[in-house]
Order: structure tokens, then C-alpha cells, then sequence
């Protein structure tokens, strides 16, 4: 059992879609009329400003009676283990009254909610780790943490969660390495493998029906997963890791070891990213490959500047107009499964899972013929773009 209603949230994906194809004119309104009564979703409207407002001021509700019990109880807080124990309690109280207003108040990422499961699971880590000894080394910490907020995930879905979990176990990986000798020099390595498994992890499972619950923190795992991939192979990122970490910094940050093989991986990398995002039509791909690209010239130009930084900044700004007016014009019409035009003018290609589109094609009995909708048509469908470019 999950704190939301998981028919709902499967409903809403299925509402989405059928959304996206009655703006298009794929569906007509009585079908539409026909999806959305057999798959209803009870959920409170909301939209991203309300719920940024509501997400700031239940902090600040909380934050304030945190604070105002700390301070009538302030002597009995002198405790350490009274202390972690009144967190725990404090967070546990707000995860039942978070599920009440879930339950009764048919919440789903409206603000108030995510406000008050994060306020819970922080308040119940925190007071969970002070039950411990204070001269536990950070990656134990981290790990020791790692199922609580795993499970909290999986009981939420909340993305904020996801992120913290991507942090907890990035930060334990980093902490646990710099524990061995070797393990300055390896690290970049490690965080490189932890990052391509994440990736790997969040693709098999995103599209996957029965986890559309979680499908947004798979999505989110991507993004996190090739972020962290860029920076723990980039030349720059390793040389000044290395600098950190030294007992005594000299007044510049020394050559680190195989640094010809950590240029090689700046320069390398993100073109495999743009070259797996033009083969498969994966967006996170691609825009992370813009990304890493852009980073890798500005890792060049740092260590081997041969203009000023305000002539690099007019050149690529010039070069980037021109090749965006270029492929503007070129993908005016579609070419190779790619095109310019929104997403919601872009070609039917839409790539819903086999069981979802069994579902809908037999609530609405038939989709209009006339616009070519061609489902399916291979393997693509990662980042949560949900159709083709």
C-alpha cells in the first residue's frame, strides 16, 4: 500500500495522454468524454504556483512549531537522547497527519504535502542518526540512513525524496572511498560506474506499467544520474577534487594523475551522449550532451585560454544563433524521426506501453484514422518525453 492511490495516478497518465491527443485532433470529445469517466481521478487540481506558495508556507508552519516546542522543552532537550527521540516523534506525527490530509483531503503533489513528507522523513533521519555515536565516519551515517529514505520513496514517490537518496548515496560513495589510500584515485571511477548503473537502472524501469507510480523518479534518476556522470569524468572537476583534498594546498591545483586519460573522458563522453541521444532520440541524452560539451570547451579554454573570455563568450554566442537558425530551417519538416515544431505538433508518434494503449484503445473503441497515429515503432521513450522529436 502506497500513500497515494496508485489507480489515480495511473488514471492521470492515461488522462494526460488522451489530453495531448484531443488538442491534436486525434480524438474527438465524446471519446474523450468516455476515457476520462472509466478512468477518473480523484485528485485535488492544483498548479505549480499555488503549490510552490503552499510548499514555502508549510515549511514555514512547521519550521515555526518545531522551533516554538524545542523552546518550551529547551531544558529537557540537553538530552541528546531525548532530543533524537522528540525528532523522531515530532516527524512521525507529521507523516500521520501529512497521510490524513492525503486520505481525506485527496492531495498529490499539491505543496502541502510534499512540504510535510520531507519536514517528516528529515526529522526522523536526523533524530534516527543522533541515536547513534557521534564518532561514526559520514559514509556510515549515510548508509545507515540510505533505507529509511529508500523506503520513504517508495512509500511517497516524492522526487524531493528521490534527490535526497541520489545525495545520500553519491555523498556515502565519496566519504567511503576517500576512507582507503587508494581511494582519491579511484573515486572518479566509481562515481562514473555508480552513475552509468543508475542510468541503466531508471531506463529498464521507467516505462514499465506496473511501476507508473514511481515513473517521474525514474525520470528524475536520469537527469540526476548523467549530471553526476559529466562531473565525475570532467578534467576540471577531478583536478580541483584533487586540490581539496590535500593536506597542504599549494597556491595552485597540482597535476593529477592520468590526466590524459580524464581529458580524453571531457572530450569523449559527451559526444557518446549526443551520439546514443541521435541514435535512440532520447532527449535527456542529447540536452546532456549539449551540456557536457559546452562544459568540456569551457574546461579547455580555462587551462589553455589563447583569447580573452569576453571574445570565447561572443564567438560561441555567435556560433550558437547560427546553428540553432540552421536546424530551425532543416527540421521544419521532419527528418529522421527529428522536427522543430512543439511537442504537441509533433509527428504521432507516440509510444504509450502496450498495456496502457490496450487500455485506452478499448475505452474509446476506435482513434481517428485520419492524422496516422502509429504507435509504437521501437524502443524509444526515455527522459519522460513521452513521443518522438
Amino acid at each position: 500500500m502506497k500513500a497515494y492511490n496508485e489507480t489515480w495516478v495511473r488514471n492521470k497518465q492515461i488522462l494526460e495522454y488522451t489530453a495531448s491527443w484531443r488538442r491534436q485532433g486525434l480524438l474527438d470529445e465524446a471519446t474523450e468524454q468516455r476515457i476520462q469517466a472509466r478512468f477518473p481521478v480523484g485528485f485535488r487540481p492544483s498548479n505549480g504556483f499555488i503549490e510552490v506558495g503552499l510548499f514555502v508556507f508549510s515549511i514555514v508552519a512547521i519550521s515555526g512549531s518545531y522551533f516554538l516546542l524545542t523552546t518550551l522543552f529547551a531544558k529537557l532537550f540537553d538530552n541528546d537522547i531525548l532530543y533524537s527521540l522528540f525528532n523522531i516523534a515530532f516527524g512521525l506525527g507529521i507523516g500521520l497527519l501529512v497521510g490524513y490530509l492525503i486520505k481525506s483531503r485527496h492531495y498529490y503533489r499539491s505543496g502541502v504535502d510534499n512540504a510535510m513528507v520531507v519536514a517528516a522523513v528529515a526529522l526522523v533521519c536526523g533524530g534516527f542518526v543522533g541515536l547513534f555515536p557521534d564518532q561514526l565516519p559520514l559514509w556510515q551515517y549515510c548508509f545507515l540512513l540510505l533505507p529509511l529514505v529508500l523506503l520513504s520513496v517508495w512509500y511517497y514517490s516524492d522526487l524531493l525524496l528521490t534527490m535526497a537518496a541520489f545525495a545520500t548515496i553519491t555523498i556515502g560513495m565519496f566519504d567511503l572511498m576517500l576512507a582507503f589510500s587508494f581511494g582519491k584515485q579511484l573515486l572518479p571511477f566509481v562515481l562514473l560506474m555508480v552513475s552509468v548503473g543508475m542510468y541503466v537502472l531508471a531506463r529498464l524501469y521507467e516505462n514499465r506499467d506496473q511501476l507508473v507510480y514511481w515513473r517521474d523518479n525514474f525520470i528524475l534518476l536520469e537527469w540526476l544520474s548523467l549530471s553526476l556522470l559529466l562531473i565525475s569524468c570532467n578534467y576540471f572537476a577531478v583536478r580541483q577534487f584533487n586540490y581539496w583534498t590535500l593536506d597542504l594546498r599549494p597556491a595552485e591545483a597540482p597535476e593529477i594523475a592520468w590526466a590524459g586519460l580524464f581529458w580524453f573522458l571531457t572530450i569523449t563522453t559527451p559526444i557518446a551522449l549526443l551520439y546514443f541521444g541521435l541514435r535512440q532520440k532520447e532527449r535527456p541524452l542529447l540536452i546532456m550532451g549539449v551540456v557536457g560539451w559546452g562544459l568540456a570547451l569551457a574546461t579547455w579554454r580555462y587551462y589553455h585560454p589563447q583569447f580573452s573570455l569576453e571574445l570565447y563568450l561572443i564567438i560561441n554566442g555567435i556560433l550558437l544563433i547560427v546553428t540553432a537558425i540552421l536546424l530551425i530551417r532543416y527540421l521544419r519538416v521532419p527528418r529522421y524521426g527529428f522536427t522543430d515544431r512543439p511537442d504537441e505538433e509533433s509527428p504521432k508518434d507516440f509510444l504509450p506501453n502496450a498495456e496502457l494503449l490496450s487500455t485506452i484503445h478499448t475505452t474509446s473503441g476506435h482513434l481517428t484514422p485520419k492524422d496516422d497515429l502509429r504507435f509504437g515503432g521501437g524502443d524509444f521513450g526515455g527522459g519522460g518525453s513521452g513521443e518522438r522529436y
